[in-house]
């Protein structure tokens, strides 16, 4: 539900309005705190959309090197 939502707002500008840096805190939080609440993951949550933000789900970062179906950057996937 949560991916469904950051599309939508994707499709609306919301991310373009706040920045690469906002829209990097916004979705830090938001998967940091549903992870320890609700038990999700990055992954899911940013899934098709990690590489339009550039956010790696494995180190919640800023990457440049996040591409694919799977938004991960090269660090990440050789851990």
């Amino acid at each position: 539900m949560l991916n469904y939502v950051l599309h939508k707002l994707d499709e609306l500008g919301a991310f373009e309005l706040l920045g690469e840096d906002k829209t990097l805190e916004f979705v830090r939080r938001l998967c940091t705190f549903t992870e320890n609440r609700y038990d999700t993951n990055p992954h899911e949550i940013l899934y098709g959309l990690g590489e339009k933000l550039k956010i790696c789900y494995g180190c919640l970062q800023k990457k440049d090197d996040v591409a694919g179906e799977y938004p991960i950057c090269k660090e990440c996937s050789k851990s």
